[in-house]
C-alpha cells in the first residue's frame, strides 16, 4: 500500500514525538511504500541514517512555514512551537493534497503531535484518514491540584480548556470524519466520543525497539539488605514525585531505598521535601541519566514507581517493564488502562492522603512478597513489554490499514455492468 504519514518532528534514535514518527515510518516501510511529511528540524540526522541504511520504501517530504506568526527556532527550545504547529499543519495539509494528486495514496495517517488539542485537517483529503495515537484529554484530578504549588491556577485553566474541547468545531469535524482515531487513554477516548467520534480505538503512543527488550526475562535483582525502587522522569509537578516521597516516608520496611533519575524545574523543591521528610539516607537523586545507561539502572532495581498525576501513558513504564520490573502506579489514565493487573499494583486515585497510604502499603507488601509472587509479576511485565515492540505495532497497524482500505473500496460506487 501507499501510506502517507504526517508527523511534525521525526528523527532516528530520538525519543518522544520525533521517535514516534520515525519508528512508525521505519517499521511500516518494511511492508508498504511510505511517504513522511515532517518539519526539517532533524533532516540531517534522517538523511545521514538513510545514506548508511538505504530504504527504497521510505521517502521524506520536508515542510516548514514562512508565516510571520508561525516562525519557530528549534535552537530556542519549545518557545513559540504551539503557534508554529498550527500554521505548519496548514502547510502540511497543502503538501499532502499535492501528493494525493501525484501518487495513488491509500491511507493518510497523522501520527504526531499526539494531542487532541490540535486536530489535523487531513480528513479533507480524498483518501481515508487516521489520527493518532493521541492523548491530551486527561486532566489532573481536582483534589490533587495542591501538588502543583503556585502553578495550580495554570493547571485549573488547562482543565477547563480540555473539558470545553468537545464543543470545538474543528475537533468535532475531525472526530466525525476520520476513519479511525487512536486514543492513548480512556479520558481522551471519552472526550473524542463526546465530540462525535464513532471509531475510537485504544493504542499506546510509545513502543520499544525490538533489540531493546531482552530475549529472556532478566535475572532478578534481589538482596536481603535492600529493596530498591526506581522512579524516572522529568522533575515537574504533573509527574507527582512529591506523592512518591511522602509515600516512602510512610514505608515501614527500612530496607526500601528510592532512586530518582531525571532533572527538571522542581528539583530543588523535591530535594528539600526529601530532607524535610527525613529521607536523606533512603533517597538518592541521580540527575539526568543517559538513555543508553537506563537499562543498567532498571536491572539494578526491584520495582518501578510511576506517580504521574497527568500523563497519556509514560514510555518509561514500558522500558522498565521490558527489564522485568513490577510497577507501582496510580490507577488512572494510560497506565490504568494498559498496564496488566498481573504486572502491577495500581493504587486508587481517591484522595491524596489515601493514595499516599496505599502507595506506602504497596511498596511494603512488594518488599515482603515471596519470590514466587515477584517472579510472576516480573514475567507479566516482560511479556507485556515484548508485545509492544515497533515491529509488532507496525504489523498490527498494517492490519488496520488493510481493513480501512477494504471498507473504503466497498463504499466507492461501482459502475453498472452492461447487460
Amino acid at each position: 500500500m501507499n501510506i502517507l504519514l504526517v508527523g511534525h518532528a521525526c528523527g532516528p534514535g530520538l525519543g518522544s514525538e520525533p521517535g514516534f514518527t520515525w519508528n512508525w515510518a521505519q517499521f511500516l516501510s518494511a511492508k508498504h511504500r511510505v511517504w513522511v511529511i515532517a518539519h526539517p528540524q532533524h533532516r540531517l540526522q534522517v538523511e545521514e541514517y538513510l545514506a548508511r541504511n538505504p530504504s527504497p520504501n521510505l521517502c521524506f517530504v520536508w515542510v516548514t512555514t514562512n508565516h510571520p506568526l508561525g516562525r519557530w527556532n528549534p535552537e530556542r527550545g519549545e518557545r513559540g512551537i504551539r503557534m508554529h504547529y498550527i500554521f505548519w499543519l496548514s502547510e502540511a495539509y497543502q503538501r499532502a493534497a499535492e501528493l494525493c494528486k501525484e501518487i495513488a495514496i491509500d491511507i493518510v495517517h497523522h501520527v504526531s503531535w499526539g494531542t487532541i488539542g490540535a486536530p489535523p485537517p487531513l480528513w479533507r483529503l480524498p483518501v481515508p484518514a487516521l489520527w493518532g495515537p493521541i492523548g491530551g484529554g486527561q486532566t489532573t484530578p481536582a483534589q490533587y491540584l495542591s501538588f502543583f504549588g503556585k502553578q495550580h491556577w495554570a493547571e485549573r485553566i488547562r482543565t477547563v480548556r480540555i473539558k470545553a474541547l468537545r464543543f470545538s468545531r474543528k475537533l468535532r469535524i475531525a472526530a466525525r470524519n476520520c476513519q479511525v482515531i487512536f486514543a492513548t487513554n480512556q479520558d481522551t477516548a471519552d472526550l473524542l466520543t463526546r465530540a462525535g467520534a464513532t471509531r475510537v480505538r485504544m493504542l499506546l503512543d510509545g513502543g520499544l525497539p525490538p533489540a531493546y527488550v531482552p530475549a529472556s526475562l532478566p535475572a532478578s535483582f534481589s538482596s536481603p539488605q535492600e529493596f530498591t525502587v526506581l522512579w524516572a522522569g522529568r522533575l515537574e509537578h504533573r509527574k507527582g514525585l512529591a506523592l512518591g516521597l511522602q509515600a516512602l516516608a510512610g514505608v515501614k520496611d527500612d530496607r526500601v531505598k528510592l532512586l530518582i533519575a531525571g532533572r527538571g524545574p522542581q528539583q530543588e523543591e523535591l530535594e528539600s521535601l526529601s530532607r524535610q521528610l527525613g529521607l536523606a539516607g533512603r533517597v538518592k537523586f541521580l540527575g539526568s541519566v543517559p538513555y543508553d545507561r537506563m537499562p543498567e539502572l532498571f536491572q539494578s532495581a526491584s520495582a518501578f514507581l510511576f506517580t504521574s498525576l497527568r500523563d497519556s501513558f509514560g514510555s518509561v513504564v514500558l522500558e522498565a517493564m521490558a527489564h522485568g520490573l513490577p510497577v507501582v502506579t496510580l490507577d488512572h489514565q494510560g497506565v490504568g488502562t494498559f498496564v496488566p493487573e498481573a504486572a502491577a499494583v495500581k493504587v486508587a486515585v481517591s484522595s491524596p492522603g489515601q493514595t499516599i497510604e496505599a502507595l506506602a502499603a504497596a511498596i511494603d507488601n512488594l518488599a515482603a512478597s515471596p519470590p514466587g509472587l515477584i517472579e510472576a509479576m516480573r514475567s507479566a511485565a516482560w511479556n507485556f513489554a515484548r508485545e509492544q515492540t515497533w515491529d509488532r505495532r507496525a504489523a498490527r497497524m498494517s492490519e488496520v490499514y488493510e481493513e480501512v482500505a477494504r471498507t473504503a473500496r466497498q463504499l466507492v460506487p461501482q459502475p453498472l455492468a452492461l447487460r
